[in-house]
């Protein structure tokens, strides 16, 4: 039984079989031939010519775009809840640990402003670089700074003052004297900035409604006068 399998395998194939295996070249002289019996006369000269010929759109391929990978944070925002670094206790920090803090904060205003003393600052609305001031004002980071609350809807946490040790989309913590951190509303308050040397500015709430990273990049316009 053996041998005849073997046998028929490597029998040849018989003529129908064998027929239908072409080559290139085989094929381009059927498709000659073909045309040859199918087009007039006056079409046949210019067959070979045109078959030589390519389409336009075989050259331009289209260009697949590839996706950039996206670079993931060394720690993402579920990591960091895990972890508890967003979270302070009402007891957990001293007033004194964070005045190196405000040190810190002042020092990076004055290289932020590009002035060496405060009093330096324009006062006036006239002064060519008051706009330019403001915008450098809204953009900066203000953790670290001792802040007021001058104005609020809420009468409660009118007066309180503290450093501001974290700042967050719609909230202010603030750090008092009393070594207790207070949450404050930014869009129904007012906050006053206190700078050195009884130099001080007031700050709408409602403008610094936007994550520090965000507002760093942000375009603000100078016509606008929030409500509280």
């Amino acid at each position: 039984m053996e041998k005849s399998i073997q046998q028929n395998v490597c029998s040849t194939l018989q003529a129908p079989f064998s027929n239908r295996v072409t080559i290139y070249e085989q094929r381009e002289r059927y498709l000659l031939n073909f045309l040859n019996n199918v087009l007039p006369s006056s079409d046949i000269s210019g067959i070979k010519d045109e078959l030589k010929k390519s389409f336009t759109f075989v050259k331009h391929k289209a260009k697949t775009i590839k996706k950039k990978p996206q670079k993931t944070p060394f720690l993402t925002v579920r990591k960091s809840i895990l972890l508890g670094l967003n979270k302070f206790g009402k007891k957990d920090l001293e007033y004194t640990d964070m005045l190196p803090l405000n040190s810190m904060w002042l020092s990076y205003m004055q290289q932020m402003l590009g002035v060496d003393n405060f009093r330096k600052l324009p006062t006036n609305p006239i002064d060519s670089r008051w706009d330019s001031i403001n915008q450098k004002l809204i953009k900066a980071d203000y953790h670290g700074a001792i802040a007021t609350v001058t104005r609020s809807r809420c009468p409660s946490t009118i007066g309180i003052q503290g450093i501001i040790i974290q700042d967050t989309k719609n909230t202010l913590r603030l750090l008092s004297s009393d070594n207790v951190i207070r949450t404050i509303p930014k869009e129904s308050s007012v906050f006053c900035i206190h700078l050195v040397n009884n130099v001080k500015f007031q700050v709408f709430g409602k403008e610094l409604c936007i994550r520090p990273a965000e507002r760093s990049v942000k375009k603000f316009k100078n016509l606008s006068v929030p409500e509280l």
